[in-house]
């Protein structure tokens, strides 16, 4: 305890720290994002490229009230694989778009995830473990080895967001002019 109340007596050196830890932590607390790619690995199979990777969600309280009011909601994953080397104006080797979709069923009280390019679905008897399982992404096909130059260096970007423009109709322009919906990664990069 006294050395917690040394932290606050004015012109001490303690105090000093405190200031620095705090200016260190809190924009971190304040900001944090609401999705993040964890963890990504790149994998070949074959004459494929596989992606597994984990992405957090973080989704506020709005966006969960529409959950539950039967809402869907529509998680976009962007990735692209694109030369190291390349020049700015060069088209991406590969570009895709992947939907996962997590739904309310208030009949049965279940949460389902589902994949849209796939259409498999999974049932869930709780909000967190449904909203793990959205992020948790296994041997998705990114590539082909016949799409990339032999020799050249890739690397690629990913990065997961709301898509505003799956909602219903009702709710979007209050989805666009709320910071609450703006629910996005950063673009994150990893070598192939």
């Amino acid at each position: 305890m006294a050395s917690t109340m040394r932290c606050w007596k004015s012109g001490d050196e303690p105090l000093m720290r405190c200031a620095l830890l705090l200016a260190v932590i809190l924009p971190g607390l304040l900001w944090a994002e609401p999705v993040v790619v964890q963890q990504v690995e790149m994998r070949q199979q074959d004459d494929r490229y596989l992606l597994d990777a984990m992405i957090h969600f973080e989704f506020n309280e709005t966006v969960l009230e529409a959950l539950e009011h039967g809402v869907p909601l529509t998680i976009e994953l962007q990735l692209r694989v694109v030369r190291k080397d390349a020049w700015f104006w060069e088209p991406d080797a590969v570009s895709l778009q992947r939907y996962r979709v997590l739904r309310f069923h208030a009949l049965t009280r279940l949460y389902e995830v589902q994949d849209l390019e796939s259409n498999h679905s999974q049932s869930f008897a709780t909000r967190d473990i449904a909203i793990a399982a959205l992020g948790e992404i296994d041997a998705l096909p990114v590539a082909d080895r016949r799409q990339l130059a032999a020799g050249a260096r890739y690397e690629i970007k990913i990065r997961a967001s709301l898509d505003i423009e799956s909602l219903p109709l009702t709710l979007r322009p209050l989805a666009y002019l709320t910071p609450d919906w703006n629910l996005s990664s950063r673009w994150h990069r990893y070598s192939l």
